[in-house]
């Protein structure tokens, strides 16, 4: 087996609840999902599939997600919060100990060796994680107090926070480092693989800046918990869709149907048949056109009339269905996305072949 690599994502970092309305009627059927962070793959549970294959080409992502499901049947929902780091706490590594037995032994293997990331909260452990961190701790403090970020983010009306993002907020500061910071360059060194970038054609800092001025102005930023995340490490006002209270006891009774893959989503396909939902979060910005019209011809044989698949553009423009329009029906979806920077959430139903 490989060796693990660095956890790249401790979360997930698109959003569930935009993702789980997308879900049809798919009782007691096969779903597939990147497992990355696990997040989004435990919500999907709530959709009571016959089970779910969880895919990761990052042996270190599976053993997180391992992790968590460990402590999703081992410990009460309090103590799931206080061990992944929602909450702080002191017992973490003697609540390790009493979910280890329930590890494989490669996962316990990692976990010994990477005690320090169990002690500091495992939700705060991930390369993009500490890419966050190193904005909230060295560059937002240059450029607005921890008063204003609070005076940003506290609930008020469109027009007031509209006005206090221009007004006050909207500083050459705020414009210069932020576009600094998640420049392709920065965010490829300290971020995301720098490989994961190669298909960008557009310039990245200006774009996010973009798309994150977009939704600062808007009242939806003060509720958005990857937002509060970003600048203040803590999920607020709610938790993700997988770590709340009500959805804490469909998750660990489904727990028992999750498969761990390791290798990419095309060698899933290929192993396993019939997928009435597939999430695939962002991989696909990854691909050239070459590789995304291959993957699309395999997934053909996979799914069938009625199947969903999901995913996310982020500056990477691909769809299924601008590769063949007539299999592929784009889902409307209205929400609202708090993975505010992603270009796009794409959601499509597989149509039937008799009808092409």
């Amino acid at each position: 087996m490989n060796q693990p690599e660095i956890i790249k994502y401790a979360n997930c970092w698109e959003d569930a609840d935009v993702l789980l309305a997308a879900v049809p009627n798919i009782d007691n059927q096969r779903m597939l999902s990147i497992a990355s962070g696990g997040d989004n793959s435990f919500s999907l549970l709530t959709k009571n599939p016959s089970s779910l294959i969880m895919v990761d080409m990052n042996l270190s992502q599976l053993h997180l997600c391992e992790l968590k499901m460990a402590a999703f049947s081992t410990f009460s929902h309090k103590q799931l919060l206080d061990f992944l780091g929602i909450h702080p706490c002191s017992e973490r590594q003697n609540l390790y100990i009493s979910l280890k037995p329930k590890l494989s032994q490669a996962a316990q293997e990692f976990w010994n060796a990477n005690l320090d990331l169990i002690q500091n909260g495992v939700l705060h452990s991930g390369k993009f994680e500490r890419y966050f961190q190193l904005f909230r701790d060295k560059v937002l403090p240059w450029i607005h107090s921890k008063k204003r970020v609070e005076k940003l983010l506290e609930i008020k009306g469109i027009v007031q926070q509209e006005c206090y993002y221009y007004d006050v907020w909207d500083s050459w500061r705020w414009r210069f480092l932020f576009k600094i910071f998640f420049s392709k360059t920065v965010m490829g060194r300290f971020g995301r693989t720098k490989e994961y970038l190669d298909q960008v054609d557009v310039p990245v800092g200006e774009f996010i800046f973009k798309k994150a001025e977009y939704h600062l102005i808007l009242d939806a930023a003060q509720k958005n918990y990857f937002l509060h995340y970003i600048f203040t490490k803590r999920f607020h006002p709610e938790l993700p869709h997988y770590l709340r209270e009500e959805n804490f006891e469909t998750i660990k009774s489904q727990l028992h149907k999750i498969q761990l893959f390791q290798g990419t989503a095309q060698d899933a396909l290929k192993q396993y048949n019939n997928f009435a939902f597939c999430n695939f979060s962002n991989i696909f910005e990854y691909m050239n056109k070459a590789q995304f019209q291959e993957f699309e011809a395999l997934l053909q044989t996979k799914t069938s009339a009625g199947s969903v698949v999901c995913y996310w553009n982020l500056m990477v423009d691909r769809i299924f269905g601008e590769l063949d329009e007539r299999r592929y029906q784009a889902i409307k979806n209205d929400r609202i996305d708090k993975g505010f920077f992603y270009k796009r959430f794409v959601a499509e139903e597989v149509e039937s072949l008799q009808s092409i």
